[in-house]
């Protein structure tokens, strides 16, 4: 299994993903970037959530919008989309 990195550039900053994942199932996952998010814990959130999330696009966009909508997540210029985007750049890198 190894670690893939995905970048992507949002309006809200760079989205840098490292990805793991075995049988199309998101093993561990890191994000990073120079993007805001409030709460503050909102990042730690949404990678919990994501591991064991099928890894396909829909999957996880559904999956990151689902979280934003319950831990009342913002992102100034970065949007659920966007990150799936970085991690499927991983995904398929």
């Amino acid at each position: 299994m190894a670690i893939k990195q995905g970048i992507h550039k949002s309006r809200g900053g760079l989205i840098r993903s490292f990805v793991t994942s075995e049988n199309s199932i998101i093993k561990d996952i890191t994000i990073s970037g120079d993007f805001f998010m409030f709460p503050e814990e909102a990042l730690f959130i949404i990678v919990e959530q994501l591991k064991g999330t099928p890894a396909n696009h829909a999957a996880l966009l559904k999956n990151i919008e689902e979280t934003y909508k319950k831990e009342k997540i913002q992102s100034p210029g970065t949007s659920p989309s966007d990150f799936a985007e970085s991690i499927m750049k991983a995904l398929e890198g």
